[in-house]
């Protein structure tokens, strides 16, 4: 091999490396960022669920409950606040509207209070792009609404924003969302929403899901009383009490969550939630407030793995997504290491070989 042929591949090798580093420290670290703009809808059904009802003033079984997830970016929010904090971050505001009705709809009036969902939260949570963990963000100009709330009303000035002394809302702790882009089989800390607190989510095993590799993790919410803004009060019957008209009872709640997390990106392919909520009177649980098994339904699932289709095409697909992330992060460095490495050493074993001895003199 002559000094340009060598010249040549030793380029060729020290490019294809360039290509290894490059996709494995910047291309991979730049796509690994949940999108800013992003919206989603999920839709969760609890069929045979118990539930109190107000009108009725009684517990009601066999209710089939729905629940509808609305995520939405905020672009404008979380380029402001990536500024401030010399940070990467994605703003999300999302909505929860639980009921009976699979196609419900808030009325145009808001004093018709009786036709409101059974259950509505709305919030916004500021997440690390990278990571999906909550960064606490609470702007000091009191105009400023880009701050993290948690809301069970649509009035903007019922938005409870995080404050420390406050047994109701301290500011978003752990993973809200999504999990970290390469989660690992270990435990994290997940944000509930009821008790606007994090705990610990268990990795349980792996699985498929339409043929998607995921992760399942689980939580336990322990059994606790919630706090009250103002007393909560039921009719004295309700409890036993048949010489009270009212009296004032302690809700208690308890959850068990299952999340299917596909461990590229750190989606949330797939939610389930065992619910239970009571009336406690006297530390003793007296009537079922809610008590349900609800889950991500079929079309929510094959759309996260697969993809949507008409107004919702651009959500979820995280099976092509994973896979292309996979593409950059491992594939091509890898791929690009072992070409580069190959040819420099070809270069170097040639270089080192051994050459033919010059022909031997005669002998006379």
């Amino acid at each position: 091999m002559g000094n340009r042929s060598r010249a040549l591949v030793i380029a060729l090798g020290i490019f294809f490396i360039g290509i290894a580093a490059l996709s494995k420290f910047y291309a991979y670290p730049t796509l690994s960022v949940a999108p800013a703009d992003q919206v989603a809808h999920t839709l969760s059904t609890g069929p045979g669920a118990t539930i109190f009802s107000v009108q009725d003033l009684a517990e009601k079984p066999g209710v089939d409950l729905w629940a509808k997830r609305t995520v939405r970016g905020d672009v404008a929010a979380a380029d402001k606040i990536s500024k401030a904090l010399n940070r990467k971050v994605v703003v999300f505001d999302t909505a929860v509207v639980t009921d009976d009705e699979k196609d419900y709809v808030f009325p145009d009036d808001a004093t018709q209070t009786d036709k409101l969902p059974l259950s509505f939260v709305q919030e916004r949570v500021v997440l690390d792009a990278h990571t999906g963990e909550s960064v606490r963000w609470n702007p000091a100009d009191p105009g400023d609404n880009s701050g993290e709330y948690i809301s069970n009303s649509l009035k903007t000035e019922d938005r409870l924003k995080p404050d420390q002394k406050s047994e109701f809302f301290k500011g978003h702790d752990g993973l809200v969302l999504k999990f970290p882009f390469g989660t690992e089989k270990k435990t994290y800390r997940f944000w509930d929403t009821t008790t606007r607190k994090a705990y610990p989510i268990q990795y349980k095993k792996e699985t498929k899901l339409d043929g998607l590799s995921v992760y399942v993790f689980e939580q336990q919410v322990p059994k606790q009383d919630l706090p009250q803004a103002k007393p909560l009060e039921v009719p004295g019957k309700l409890v036993g009490e048949l010489g009270k008209d009212s009296v004032v009872v302690q809700r208690t709640y308890q959850n068990t969550r299952t999340l299917w997390i596909e461990p590229i990106t750190g989606a949330i392919i797939k939610g389930q939630e065992e619910q239970l909520a009571t009336f406690a009177y006297n530390g003793e649980d007296k009537v079922t407030a809610t008590k349900v098994l609800i889950h991500y339904d079929d079309d929510t699932v094959k759309k996260n793995v697969q993809g949507g289709k008409g107004a919702e095409s651009k959500e979820g697909g995280y099976k092509s997504k994973a896979a292309q992330l996979h593409l950059i992060g491992f594939w091509v460095p890898l791929l690009s290491l072992i070409i580069g490495l190959l040819l420099i050493g070809l270069v170097v074993f040639l270089q080192l070989r051994p050459r033919s001895g010059a022909a031997r003199p005669e002998e006379s």
